[in-house]
């Protein structure tokens, strides 16, 4: 577990990496949940990618695994404040060798509700939201990134509606990728999505 000035993190480097895949985890999950889904990622195209999945600083209210802000009642005030935490944070994986442009963000319900809030507010090369929804206060900045959204058809926990909320919001507005994946399924990240990711890379990179 590496460590910054806000958040811990778990990353699968490479010294030769030209991009990046960062990944936030949902509620009650923690920093080495996405991992599997990064390597797979960057295991089917041929860019050299590092991979940096990011610990959400609370703990979950039963002792096992990680919260980004309060749930069951949403503490919105402390989710501004971890967006601004989360934003300095990226920013800081804004470098000469891998910039933000290169970077993909990658989130899963609660994870993807902070990597649209946040990720709205940099010029990033995409955004893949799974399973999210967006906080109250979640605007759309000038850079509008490319976006990915996958959400289960019968999700009983995040209903389906956020995320298309989300894109006739985001799709009303640019003109760039803003894809919404709607699969037979509940609260979940779709098996097919990376292949689906994948192509978009290729395209977009």
């Amino acid at each position: 577990m590496k460590y910054d000035i806000n958040h811990e993190y778990v990353s699968i480097s490479s010294q030769t990496a030209t991009h990046r895949i960062i990944l936030m985890h949902g509620w009650g999950a923690d920093a080495d949940d996405l991992l599997t889904l990064g390597k797979e990622i960057t295991e089917k195209i041929d860019l050299d990618f590092e991979v940096i999945s990011l610990r959400a600083p609370g703990l979950h209210p039963s002792g096992k695994g990680r919260q980004w802000y309060g749930l069951y009642p949403h503490d919105w005030n402390e989710a501004e404040i971890e967006v601004n935490k989360l934003l300095a944070t990226l920013k800081k994986f804004d470098t000469d060798q891998i910039s933000l442009k290169k970077t993909i963000l990658v989130g899963f319900s609660q994870g993807a509700a902070m990597a649209i809030d946040a990720g709205f507010r940099l010029n990033l090369g995409l955004i893949v939201a799974c399973s999210g929804y967006p906080h109250p206060t979640w605007f759309l900045g000038e850079s509008c990134p490319p976006l990915i959204i996958s959400h289960g058809l019968f999700d009983d926990v995040v209903p389906i509606e956020a995320s298309r909320g989300i894109y006739e919001k985001v799709k009303s507005k640019t003109y760039k990728l803003c894809e919404l994946i709607e699969f037979d399924g509940f609260h979940q990240i779709d098996s097919n999505l990376i292949d689906f990711i994948c192509t978009k890379i290729n395209s977009i990179f």
